[in-house]
């Protein structure tokens, strides 16, 4: 299977890395961190360039497409809803068939959208929620984006099966936002008590496999983008008169960190090339690991420089932490994919 990006794919790579080099510097992620309303601008500017057309129901452009761009937007920190939007909200509806178009195309024109799968005490997604008599209620924690999102996504279990659901924000909808280990991705939990605005039925699995890869993507992303800045400093930091990566203890290091970020991008993109439940839970799992060992590595290399709020490997390490958490931990990931591999399912 050739999992290699096409010519189309790297001219999107490109475009994406120059548009976000500009708009998106480390000055923009920092002041995000403190000011809840430094996104808009930069998502105008996503939504002008098209990225959100990602989720359009009649979209020519596939997982691979939006893995490319997820993975730059995670390189640069951009503190935007893209992810949640794109990724997991408009990632799980597609699994629907024709019942969310209308949906799909609202996320496509720049509404902001959100995924809530996550129950209180669970540490993998599933269904948070319930639908009696027309009525969705339940809890969901975790929930990345939820004080900005106008439509929430969420799963809800009846007596017939899972069923995909979507609401918008308002009455019924009870955010509760608290401390975002990165506040420019803040996370929520988000109470429901109202009539859903569309539902249809999902197998689990199946619907979660797209939100998966899109936040595997964002990872991968994010661990490369703490190695670039480790390498980049190892390279000119000097110590009895060479550089430090020249020492075996920081050129290792780095070696390890290139070789589990290589891993996480080859399963990421073979799952986006072959999206199945298995392929995805790997990828996710694999780039949960690489995105928080780079960054552990990049302060480490930094030294005490890397300890300081002035410098941006915080930044890194508040993202890795708090996306490699997402859609399940590696532990639990691996667990459940050994699970089923040990039952034969694999």
């Amino acid at each position: 299977m050739d999992v290699g990006l096409t010519s189309e794919q790297l001219t999107l790579r490109d475009t994406a890395r120059d548009i976000l080099r500009t708009e998106c510097p480390p000055e923009v992620v920092r002041q995000a961190l403190i000011d809840p309303e430094r996104w808009r601008a930069l998502w105008k500017t996503v939504v002008d360039h098209g990225w959100t057309e990602l989720a359009a129901p009649d979209c020519d452009f596939g997982p691979g497409d939006l893995a490319v761009v997820l993975e730059e937007c995670g390189a640069a920190l951009a503190p935007i809803p893209l992810l949640s939007s794109v990724g997991l909200a408009a990632g799980l509806l597609h699994a629907c068939g024709d019942v969310c178009q209308e949906v799909l195309a609202g996320i496509a024109d720049g509404v902001v959208a959100t995924l809530a799968v996550h129950s209180p005490g669970r540490r993998l997604p599933g269904a948070p929620m319930t639908l009696q008599r027309g009525r969705l209620s339940g809890r969901a924690v975790a929930v990345t984006n939820a004080t900005r999102a106008e439509l929430i996504v969420t799963l809800a279990a009846t007596d017939d099966g899972v069923l995909a659901a979507v609401v918008r924000s308002g009455e019924g909808v009870t955010v509760q936002a608290g401390e975002s280990t990165d506040p420019a991705q803040p996370v929520a939990d988000v109470e429901i008590d109202a009539e859903p605005v569309a539902t249809a039925p999902v197998e689990l699995e199946s619907a979660l496999t797209t939100p998966l890869i899109a936040a595997a993507a964002d990872l991968v992303g994010v661990a490369s983008g703490a190695l670039q800045r480790s390498v980049e400093h190892a390279k000119t930091r000097q110590q009895f008169g060479k550089p430090i990566g020249a020492f075996q203890g920081i050129k290792h290091a780095l070696a390890d960190n290139y070789v589990s970020l290589e891993r996480a991008r080859s399963l990421t993109y073979a799952a986006a090339a072959n999206p199945t439940w298995t392929a995805a839970a790997m990828a996710k799992a694999a780039a949960g690991d690489a995105a928080t060992t780079c960054a552990r590595t990049a302060v480490q290399v930094h030294g005490a420089l890397g300890q300081t709020w002035e410098h941006d490997i915080h930044l890194y390490v508040r993202r890795a932490w708090q996306s490699a958490a997402m859609l399940g931990d590696s532990r639990a990931l691996y667990h459940r994919l050994g699970r089923r591999f040990a039952g034969g399912a694999i």
